[in-house]
């Protein structure tokens, strides 16, 4: 839906308007007067004049055409409310009543009413729940903000799931000198999404970056394909809350526990090219400053003046993933001609303490050559000329356009008036390193993430039909099943008696692994049901003894016994991989590959993907640190084959919907070989 129209209406209705200044109707109304410049109609039925304007008993009673309609009265008021909204003939209308989902109980039940209503209704709400909205061109403000509140006029969207922060944050902003083009505070998004707003906002001039605070989403994959279009355009900056909750129930996969609450989160904003940020101030300077620079490449120069501080942010550099830019020859030869013998002339810059503005001035000029973002930093010194060497960037910058200048001017009241010059000029300006650092990895993540391919998935071939699976599926049923696919695993076979074990041995040979099969038990190690390396009859009958007996100890139902291929035949140098998947019910399925095993939840080397598994992720995968194990431990082409198996559950996934979580750990590389050794399925 395209939300302009209730940004630019020619006619208000607030209902609920009040006299009395504790209401949120008389904030509404007071707002509404000092900004809005169209037709105002109070709806009171109590009295017949509010702060100047007529008041009326309901819409029905306004003869003429309302656009918008704000809300601001008892939640059991609303529904009914809403049916006269209808009837008017009021195509749109913000709801700021609470009292609905967030309460739950009666609260939801009246929410859901609304919901349903509105699925054949001829009207479309923004809310409840909500603060209202604002627009700065053309003014208006439709919120119950203190009346005195500044709204800078500028070019960056917000919407806001919670009307608090929101609050706060505009007042904030307004002390930074950060501006607005319009700001929604969104609520419960019973009918009108994030997605919906979003969408929207991409073709909106006045709006150049998008900023969201989030807590949830209903639909995310609505929330993906509008956060991918927008981002093909402008930046879009995500400040998540509620990252943490802590689950209710346990978790039985290992992918599923290493996934948590908020990783199909980041891999979403991943996917899309957002910018995450970590705190309201991150937030402000993306605000200010997206719109202004354009980073191509994650190799930074540093320009300092201060040794100590350059060190600083390379750690920052490095800590982000981002890495120092390399001088050529050339280069160096020509910084050895303008800086002191006593300045550093590789990357980071050290100009020495005396840098006059003039040294900057020269060494940018140089240092612009390589066109990577640069870093610069000014420590004040006794000689320093904080405001002149600030017009010395500012110059080398107009000089040089389409290069990426961050500067970062250390200390206090000595180098205000330097920040305030180059702020007002529209310059990258920040307080501490890590802010610059920061800016450049979100940035350079938006514009390297924002196209995303998936060629290499669209080629891998394989069968992927629905399995029909109903229950949890573990050990030799799961391995015919992955098989199927083209994961290929260790020879193996199930059986229910010590009858079967020569037979069974026969087939599979040594060395073997005998196994408990029940598709109730997840986790064999927990209770001692696998024995490794059985070299002969003897030890195999030992082997089903001691399973026997841990079968009728721990009341495991429905078991049976998995006789295995031990892969300690192939060589003992081996490597243990776990592949995993996990659903997530916003955003579908995730795929997981990292060091595996019985370690798999300590050892942080994992990653996931989300599906369907893009190319940047593949190529991310392999220059990774998990990658350099994989290939430093074996060849190519067996990686090539991982990243295959990769695609192939991420396939499986979605051809069967109902599958929860899937855990093949450990995948065993040996002798150049690859082997799936355990397999569980749940749904």
């Amino acid at each position: 839906m395209d939300i302009k129209r209730f940004f630019e209406p020619d006619s208000i209705a607030v209902i609920g308007a009040s006299r009395d200044p504790n209401k949120v109707g008389s904030a509404v109304l007071k707002n509404l007067i000092i900004t809005f410049h169209g037709k105002i109609f109070p709806i009171n039925p109590f009295v017949d004049e509010l702060q100047g304007l007529k008041a009326y008993k309901s819409v029905l009673s306004v003869k003429e055409k309302i656009d918008v309609a704000i809300i601001a009265i008892p939640a059991q008021m609303v529904l009914s409310t809403l049916k006269e909204c209808e009837k008017a003939k009021i195509p749109l209308a913000v709801i700021l009543s609470a009292g609905f989902n967030e309460i739950g109980g009666e609260g939801a039940k009246r929410e859901e009413e609304i919901r349903k209503f509105l699925s054949k209704a001829k009207i479309r709400i923004i809310g409840p729940n909500c603060l209202g909205i604002i627009n700065t061109d053309p003014s208006f403000n439709a919120t119950f903000l203190d009346p005195n509140s500044r709204v800078i006029k500028g070019n960056a969207g917000f919407i806001s799931q919670s009307g608090a922060l929101l609050s706060a944050v505009v007042d904030d902003a307004s002390t930074n000198n950060i501006g607005f083009s319009k700001i929604i505070s969104i609520g419960n998004a019973t009918d009108i999404s994030e997605a919906d707003i979003i969408e929207s906002f991409k073709t909106d001039e006045k709006t150049k970056v998008l900023a969201l605070y989030l807590e949830g989403l209903n639909n995310g994959k609505d929330f993906l394909k509008a956060g991918m279009s927008f981002s093909q355009e402008k930046p879009l900056l995500i400040l998540k809350g509620g990252k943490f909750k802590s689950t209710s129930t346990a978790v039985s996969s290992h992918t599923g526990s290493m996934a948590g609450d908020y990783k199909a989160y980041e891999l979403a904003f991943n996917r899309i090219g957002a910018i995450s940020v970590e705190n309201i101030d991150d937030l402000f300077n993306f605000m200010r400053d997206a719109p202004n620079i354009k980073i191509n490449s994650d190799e930074v120069i540093i320009a300092t003046n201060a040794g100590g501080a350059g060190v600083v942010t390379t750690d920052h550099i490095i800590n982000s993933g981002l890495k120092l830019a390399k001088f050529n020859d050339k280069l160096l030869n020509e910084l050895s001609k303008v800086l002191p013998k006593e300045a550093n002339i590789h990357n980071p810059v050290d100009m020495v303490g005396d840098a006059t503005p003039e040294r900057y001035r020269d060494t940018l000029e140089l240092l612009v050559q390589q066109n990577k973002p640069i870093i610069i930093l000014f420590s004040p010194q006794e000689m320093s000329q904080p405001l002149e060497t600030a017009k010395q960037i500012y110059e080398t910058h107009l000089r040089h356009p389409s290069v990426p200048f961050l500067s970062v001017f250390l200390g206090g009241a000595r180098v205000d008036k330097a920040r305030r010059f180059l702020l007002e000029r529209n310059m990258p300006i920040y307080e501490y390193p890590n802010e610059a650092v920061f800016m450049v990895k979100g940035l350079f993540t938006y514009y390297s993430h924002r196209a995303q391919t998936f060629k290499t998935i669209a080629k891998e071939k394989a069968r992927y039909r629905d399995f029909k699976i109903k229950n949890d599926v573990f050990g030799i049923d799961a391995k015919k099943i992955f098989d199927s696919i083209g994961i290929k695993s260790v020879e193996g076979l199930k059986f229910n008696s010590a009858k079967d074990l020569e037979k069974s041995a026969s087939k599979i040979g040594y060395p073997c692994v005998l196994k408990i099969e029940s598709n109730g038990l997840a986790h064999k190690n927990k209770v001692g049901a696998v024995i490794l390396g059985i070299n002969d009859g003897k030890t195999l009958e030992e082997a089903f003894l001691k399973l026997s007996k841990i079968i009728k100890e721990n009341k495991i139902n429905k078991a049976s016994f998995g006789l295995y291929e031990d892969v300690n035949k192939f060589g003992e140098d081996k490597l243990e991989i776990l592949l995993g998947a996990h659903r997530d019910p916003q955003f579908g399925p995730m795929i997981a590959l990292g060091l595996g095993g019985i370690f798999a939840n300590e050892l942080n080397d994992s990653m996931f993907f989300l599906s369907p598994i893009s190319d940047q992720s593949i190529n991310e995968l392999k220059t990774s640190r998990l990658g350099r194990i994989i290939t430093q431990f074996t060849s190519e082409n067996i990686f090539d084959e991982l990243i295959s198996y990769m695609l192939k559950l991420d396939k499986f996934m979605n051809a069967n919907r109902n599958v929860k979580d899937v855990d093949l750990n450990p995948i065993i590389i040996v002798n150049d070989k690859l082997f799936a050794t355990d397999f569980k399925i749940f749904v």
